[in-house]
């Protein structure tokens, strides 16, 4: 074999060896990204679930939770496609196929509550509620769903968005009130009820909550109806503490700098009330 054959066999040895590992490089490459893209979707499928589990305990109709377990079923078939022998993604994709059908029954008894026993509490739940509303413009984006179906939904979703802070914080009130702490249960009902004013939500439950809210700042109720708050487990007794008279004016001082008009209201019930206990005593001494 002349010396030039031999370079060029030599040449076509390195060529090919060079190939080869650049194959093995790309090759590396390549699983690598596959198990970057399976780990980020693993973690966006766990926190999709735990919007699913959430919203279920929270919508009265189950379609929304349908929808985004739909998104759930959607993000399995795409790592399967990226690694189809991974057994725990087909048991994954069987386990969302299953609670979609779960998801179909509206008949199925729940617990549904709004209640938060925490701030954390309500921000998770509030952050679920936007993930959730995000994801429905998005499916109506990607024409899944009708523009009055996506306001619908959207709308749904705002006012559990509203109701779990205000719900929250009512039953946080009530507790206070059944302990005696008539101040700081009225401070958590006027952080409600100013929730409810500044939303602006179009529900009509949202007047009626405002006006009974008021009627619960001033003693002429107890709680709210139960159509409008059915969580009513922390629901004072009739026999709970009335607001002294101390309490009303300590309460008016605390509201007059970021409510005149409440305060000025509170001031009012307390005339009345002394009107009323001295009416009350008139009555008693005429009738000896």
């Amino acid at each position: 074999m002349s010396a030039f054959a031999s370079l060029i066999m030599l040449v076509m040895i390195a060529v090919s060896a060079m190939g080869v590992v650049a194959y093995s490089n790309y090759k590396v490459e390549q699983a690598k990204k596959v198990r970057h893209r399976l780990q980020k979707h693993k973690v966006r499928v766990e926190e999709l679930e735990d919007v699913v589990l959430a919203l279920d305990q929270l919508c009265e109709s189950r379609a929304i939770p349908r929808l985004v377990n739909d998104e759930v079923i959607d993000m399995y078939e795409e790592m399967i496609e990226l690694d189809p022998k991974a057994i725990y993604l087909q048991a994954g994709f069987s386990n969302a196929k299953m609670r979609s059908e779960a998801l179909s029954d509206e008949l199925s008894p729940r617990d549904i509550s709004r209640l938060c026993s925490s701030d954390a509490r309500i921000a998770r739940l509030r952050a679920y509620l936007t993930e959730a509303s995000n994801l429905i413009k998005k499916q109506h984006n990607q024409g899944k769903l009708s523009t009055t179906e996506m306001q619908n939904f959207v709308t749904e979703l705002e006012w559990l968005y509203l109701q779990v802070y205000v719900i929250s914080n009512i039953a946080q009130g009530h507790k206070a009130y059944t302990r005696q702490d008539i101040l700081t249960a009225n401070a958590f009902y006027k952080k409600a009820q100013t929730e409810l004013i500044s939303s602006g939500h179009p529900d009509e439950r949202r007047h009626k909550m405002i006006k009974q809210l008021a009627d619960v700042l001033f003693g002429r109720r107890k709680s709210l109806d139960t159509d409008l708050m059915p969580e009513d487990e922390f629901n004072p007794e009739n026999t709970s503490a009335v607001l002294s008279e101390a309490d009303q004016r300590a309460l008016a001082e605390i509201m007059m700098e970021d409510d005149p008009e409440a305060a000025a209201q509170i001031t009012e019930a307390m005339i009345i009330q002394k009107q009323a206990e001295a009416s009350k005593g008139s009555d008693t001494t005429a009738s000896k």
